[in-house]
């Protein structure tokens, strides 16, 4: 993550999988409505600040998760995709 600082790309793809991760410095979980406030949701928003900032032309994200509906609603309160953006898959 750190190598990509200062780089940009066309196109970047953001995978979220806190399972695959199997880490302790960042949870997506947290990032998307789980906790409101503490280091690992710190660290995460940098984290994906970082990745999700490098994509010049187009940004796909990835989330792996237990609570779809969590998710997509917190990527549509916060304004961050538009309903057309966000495509969920059981």
């Amino acid at each position: 993550h750190q190598g990509v600082k200062g780089l940009e790309f066309e196109r970047v793809m953001v995978i979220m999988d806190d399972q695959e991760a199997r880490g302790f410095m960042f949870k997506y979980e947290d990032l998307f409505g789980r906790k409101t406030e503490g280091k690992t949701l710190e660290a995460t928003r940098r984290l994906f600040y970082v990745t999700a900032s490098r994509a010049t032309k187009s940004l796909a994200l990835v989330a792996y998760t237990d609570d779809v509906a969590r998710v997509r609603k917190f990527l549509l309160d916060n304004a961050w995709f538009s309903e057309d953006e966000v495509i969920s898959m059981a």
